[in-house]
């Protein structure tokens, strides 16, 4: 009994998290871009690419979706803030810049893609730290 009611008040909580963070990230974020000084001002599109991204593309517990999806600010001032970024690939015809650092005492990590050389746009967003480390533990 005591699991199924913290199941139902941990997928209330990940509904309810979900609904605030796609209103941030259509209504506030996409209509109020800004520019990015590490592309010299260039503004990062925001839309669905990042979006299924998170929530669909790839198997993610609700867990792991609540942790990006509670930083979805942070990556945005990232963005916003950021001076220059950490790394660059090309993979065929996509582009993908990461962008690292602290943002309000959590360390983030924020992909921006561009395909064929079009808009930038922002992808991915993952939260660093002790978690992380232990993962790069094993897989070392």
């Amino acid at each position: 009994m005591q699991n199924q009611k913290l199941d139902i008040i941990f997928n209330n909580t990940f509904k309810y998290a979900k609904k605030l963070a796609k209103e941030f990230y259509f209504k506030n974020w996409k209509k109020n871009l800004s520019e990015c000084p590490a592309f010299k001002g260039e503004t990062i599109n925001i839309g669905h690419h990042g979006w299924d991204h998170l929530i669909y593309l790839r198997k993610r517990t609700k867990f792991e979706l609540l942790g990006r999806l509670f930083i979805l600010e942070r990556a945005k001032k990232l963005l916003e803030t950021a001076h220059n970024f950490q790394s660059h690939i090309n993979r065929k015809d996509m582009d993908f810049w990461s962008f690292e650092a602290e943002i309000e005492n959590v360390k983030i990590k924020v992909i921006v893609r561009s395909i064929k050389n079009g808009d930038k746009h922002f992808y991915s967003v993952i939260r660093k730290g002790s978690a992380q480390k232990e993962i790069e533990k094993f897989d070392n």
